[in-house]
């Protein structure tokens, strides 16, 4: 096989996949948004069906030995990565047989299909079966692409390449010493501000409403992006210009539906300003889960919980719901927005407590691959961490085991990106506050000038580097999770007067 052969097979096969990609990722997201529940049994065989025609395409043998003979040519950046990252989904499609793909990706189906059931009416047994056979079957699969390697950094690997237990181990250390004494602090100060204006009741429509202005002003187009509700807030870029987000509505929080609305608005941006050149290709399919939570959080948190952000907002949101926030001035509404309180939902959670939320995850997620933690009755085994890091009792599964959808289906390994997405988007802010005056560009209504810092930076290369390699690119330095702690430990000892 000669180079220009090998890159023909290639390249139509990758066409291929393509096609079949978003087909599979918009029926995805139907099923997740307006699909009838009643045909879920029908439509999740079907699907099964294409995952298993996607595998024998995925697997041909020209494309394997045409992936092979590029991966041993000296090649030059972006191809040399493309093929490198083609090469890895390769081997990893390799372990299995279609008909164990096709079997798995239905136990995904169902597993999620059961959670939703059993989030709706409170009943975690529901689910239970589900969940320990996506635990067993998953670390069966992890065995089988790496027998040297212990199932659970298989999958920490696949959301961020190069971390391992010992690294998350470290990372989670140090935030439990750094952050767990200034969180009781705060938990024995929590009458000094006031946020009960934001419990009161905020009618779904208007609520509605007020996401069109904040999708205007985060400059969120319909041209490519769209908006819609699910169970669980989540992100589907079907391409670059074909980005769809959802939220979830709560009447009697109105920050739920904001935030979550932003969080996804950062991922939907990544998808998004990927650079041209990478579209559809493994570059851009194979971006790390903690770069793109670094980008989420970055937007809901960093920027989101500023005061210059709500400016112009904050007034629009007043006309909205006069009745609850008439009396409430543009200061108490940002101290509101940022209290600190142990709580029982992670898409809610304020910043400083929300890496235990993610702590508490991995270190189940750990248990359960380990066999220190059993799938038996976790529901409790949840509940019991919940008390021991936050200090709070779970009064329900909606409210407790079931409020993520991740291991529904067998998502095993991407909690812990939260977290380092979080650390990561604390370095990125070091460096655009650098470069930008982000307080008068905010203030102004400019939020192209943060959206086009963050694409010349960072998501212009999609996965063409590691998140490490990046991080050197934008800050000069490798990742450095004391601009987190730094960034928490600041602005809450002022918050609280501590």
């Amino acid at each position: 096989m000669n180079k220009k052969k090998a890159l023909t097979i290639y390249n139509e096969t990758q066409d291929k996949l393509r096609a079949y990609n978003l087909v599979l990722s918009t029926t995805y997201f139907d099923r997740l948004t307006v699909a009838p529940k009643a045909g879920s049994e029908y439509r999740n065989k079907m699907l099964a069906y294409m995952d298993g025609e996607y595998y024998l395409i995925a697997t041909n043998k020209d494309y394997i030995d045409a992936v092979l003979f590029l991966s041993k040519q000296d090649l030059k950046n972006p191809l040399k990565r493309e093929i490198e990252l083609a090469k890895k989904s390769l081997e990893k499609q390799l372990c299995f047989t279609k008909d164990e793909q096709m079997s798995f990706s239905l136990l995904q189906m169902n597993g999620n299909d059961a959670w939703q059931k059993a989030k709706k009416t409170n009943n975690y047994k529901l689910f239970e079966k589900h969940l320990k056979n996506l635990y067993e079957v998953s670390i069966q699969r992890a065995k089988k692409r790496n027998s040297k390697k212990m199932p659970y950094e298989v999958y920490l690997d696949d959301y961020e390449e190069g971390m391992t237990i010992k690294d998350y181990d470290k990372f989670f250390s140090l935030i439990k010493k750094e952050l767990s004494p200034l969180i009781k602090k705060i938990n024995k100060k929590q009458d000094l501000i006031d946020d009960s204006f934001l419990y009161k009741y905020y009618p779904k429509d208007k609520q509605e409403l007020f996401l069109k202005e904040l999708n205007k002003f985060l400059n969120y187009d319909s041209s490519w992006g769209y908006m819609g509700i699910s169970a669980h807030p989540f992100t589907n870029g079907l391409s670059k210009n074909d980005v769809r987000i959802t939220t979830y509505y709560d009447e009697h929080n109105i920050t739920s539906a904001i935030f979550s609305a932003i969080h996804e608005i950062g991922h939907a941006y990544y998808e998004h300003q990927v650079a041209d050149k990478y579209a559809g290709t493994p570059i851009a399919q194979a971006i790390s889960s903690g770069m793109h939570e670094s980008q989420s959080r970055f937007l809901e948190n960093y920027l989101g919980r500023k005061e210059s952000f709500w400016i112009t907002l904050y007034p629009k949101l007043q006309e909205l719901f006069p009745e609850n926030l008439k009396d409430i001035s543009l200061k108490q509404f940002i101290k509101a927005i940022n209290v600190s309180r142990s709580s029982l939902i992670r898409t809610d959670a304020d910043e400083l407590t929300y890496p235990l939320h993610i702590l508490i995850r991995y270190e189940i997620e750990k248990g359960i691959f380990n066999n220190k933690i059993s799938t038996n009755n976790l529901n409790k085994t949840w509940n019991k961490m919940y008390e021991k890091y936050l200090g709070v009792k779970v009064p329900s599964d909606t409210k407790g085991i079931l409020q993520d959808t991740h291991w529904s289906d067998a998502s095993f390994g991407y909690f812990p990106t939260y977290a380092l997405g979080s650390a990561i988007g604390a370095q990125f802010l070091k460096q655009l506050e650098k470069d930008i005056d982000v307080d008068k560009e905010l203030s102004k209504g400019n939020f192209k000038a943060i959206t086009k810092w963050l694409e010349k930076n960072i998501q212009k290369y999609a996965a063409l580097y590691d998140y490490q390699t990046i991080l050197k690119l934008v800050t000069k330095e490798k990742f450095n999770p004391k601009y987190y702690i730094n960034y928490l430990t600041k602005k809450y000892k002022k918050l609280y007067k501590i």
